[in-house]
C-alpha cells in the first residue's frame, strides 16, 4: 500500500522540480470597480441576515444565490454557462440535508465544525461533478466528511490521555481496514459508525482501494508529525511530508465518490491535493511558526523571500490546469473555471497575511493579478467568511 501512495509521491515531486524557479503569467485583473462589487456583495449578505436571519419561515438562500451568480460572472468573469452549472439550488439542497443530518448525529456540533465538514462536502461534490456522477449526498459523502469535526474534537480533547489517544488511532486504523473493531464509548461509537455507512456504499471485498486511500491519509498524518520541533532543516524532507499529507487527502474524496480510478484520475486527486496543501502552508505560515510546526513555506520564508517556492507553485498550479485537468464534459469545464479563481483567491488571501514573505516586486504583481485591491480584500474578506458561516448555519 505505501509503495502505491509513493509512486503518486514522486510523480507529483517530480512536477515540482520540473517548474521553473521564474513566472511571468501575472494577468492584470485588477479594476476599480471590482472592489466596489465585493463590498456590495458584502452588504448584501449583512442586510439579508439582519433582515431575515432570525425567521425560520423565510428562505435567505435563494436570493443569496442569485448575488453569488452575478458576482461570479461578472466580477469574477466566469462564464454564464459555468455560472449556471454550478450555483443551482440542488446542490444548497445537499447542504441543508447534510447540515441537518449531522445534527442529528451529533447535536453538541459548533458552527465552525459544520463549517469545516461542509467544505469537505462540497470538494467532493465538485468530484462528482468533474466524474460526470451525479451530484448527492451519498452515505460516503456524509460520513468521510464527518471524521474531520468527529475524530479533530476526540484528538484536541486535553481530557484525553495521549495514551488513550495512540490507542484509539490504532485501533481507529484496524476499523478501517477490517471494518471488526468495538468501539470503547459512545464518541468512538459515533466515528466507527462513519466507517460503517463508508462500507454501506463501497463494500471492502469489492472496493479495497477505498479503505487504502483513508490509511493513505493517517498515514501522511502521522508524517507530520515529524514537522513538529524539528531540530535543523535537513533532518526531514518536508517536500515529501507535505506532498503525500495533501495528495492522500484529495484522493480519498475522490475515491469515495467514484469507488474506482484509474491511472489518470488518481494523478488527477493527487496533484489537486498538493496544490491546495500548499495553499494551506501557504495562509499558515504566521500560526505554523508559532506552533513550532515547520512547513515549506514557512521554513524558507525565515531564511529569505518566499519568490522562488512561490514561483514554482505557480508554474505547477498552471501546469495542473494545462495538462492534467480534463475538459471531457460540460461539468469539467465549468469547474475548471471555479477551480482556478477559486485557488488565486486563497493565494491571494494567504499574500495578505504573509506580505513580508515575498519581496515587494513579486507582491505588486500579485496584486495585479487579483480581481481586488489588497486594502478591500482586507477589509471584507473577515466579515464575508462571517456572514457565509452564518447564513450556512442557518440551513
Amino acid at each position: 500500500m505505501e509503495r502505491y501512495f509513493k509512486a503518486l509521491n514522486s510523480y507529483a515531486m517530480d512536477l515540482w522540480y520540473e517548474q521553473s524557479n521564474d513566472y511571468n503569467r501575472f494577468d492584470k485583473r485588477y479594476e476599480k470597480h471590482k472592489d466596489k462589487s465585493l463590498v456590495d456583495m458584502d452588504k448584501k449578505l449583512r442586510f439579508a441576515l439582519k433582515k431575515y436571519g432570525n425567521d425560520s419561515e423565510i428562505n435567505i438562500i435563494e436570493p443569496i444565490m442569485d448575488e453569488v451568480r452575478g458576482f461570479a460572472n461578472k466580477t469574477l468573469n466566469m462564464s454564464s454557462s459555468a455560472v449556471e452549472k454550478i450555483f443551482v439550488h440542488d446542490h444548497i439542497k445537499h447542504s441543508e440535508a447534510f447540515i441537518k443530518r449531522a445534527r442529528e448525529i451529533e447535536p453538541s456540533l459548533n458552527r465552525e465544525g459544520i463549517f469545516q465538514a461542509l467544505r469537505n462536502v462540497w470538494v467532493m461534490h465538485s468530484m462528482q461533478m468533474y466524474f460526470g456522477l451525479d451530484v448527492e449526498l451519498t452515505d460516503a459523502v456524509f460520513a468521510y466528511s464527518m471524521l474531520y469535526p468527529l475524530t479533530d474534537n476526540l484528538i484536541d480533547d486535553p481530557n484525553i490521555s495521549t495514551s488513550d489517544k495512540s490507542e484509539f488511532n490504532l485501533k481507529f486504523s484496524q476499523k478501517i481496514m477490517t471494518g471488526d473493531v468495538a468501539p470503547r464509548n459512545e464518541r468512538e461509537s459515533k466515528i466507527y459508525h462513519m466507517i460503517d455507512l463508508i462500507e454501506g456504499d463501497w463494500p471492502r471485498n469489492k472496493y479495497q482501494k477505498v479503505y487504502e486511500s483513508l490509511m493513505g491519509i493517517l498515514l501522511g498524518q502521522d508524517d507530520s508529525l515529524h514537522q513538529q520541533d524539528m531540530k535543523s532543516l535537513f533532518d526531514k524532507d518536508l517536500l515529501s511530508i507535505t506532498f503525500y499529507k495533501g495528495g492522500t487527502s484529495v484522493l480519498a474524496d475522490a475515491y469515495l465518490v467514484k469507488g474506482r480510478l484509474n491511472e489518470t484520475e488518481e494523478k488527477f486527486a493527487y496533484v489537486y491535493g498538493v496544490i491546495l496543501q500548499l495553499a494551506d502552508d501557504l495562509q499558515d505560515i504566521k500560526s505554523d511558526l508559532k506552533d513550532n510546526h515547520f512547513t515549506m513555506m514557512n521554513i524558507q520564508g525565515t531564511l529569505g523571500h518566499l519568490d522562488i517556492i512561490f514561483n514554482k507553485y505557480m508554474n505547477l498550479i498552471d501546469y495542473f490546469m494545462d495538462n492534467i485537468y480534463a475538459q471531457d464534459h460540460s461539468g469539467q469545464v465549468a469547474l475548471k473555471e471555479l477551480t482556478y479563481e477559486s485557488i488565486q483567491l486563497l493565494i491571494f488571501e494567504a499574500l495578505m497575511k504573509s506580505k513580508s514573505y515575498i519581496s515587494p516586486k513579486l507582491y505588486k504583481k500579485v496584486c495585479q493579478g487579483s480581481h481586488f485591491s489588497s486594502s478591500t480584500y482586507k477589509k471584507v474578506e473577515k466579515s464575508f467568511n462571517k456572514h457565509l458561516q452564518v447564513i450556512l448555519s442557518t440551513l
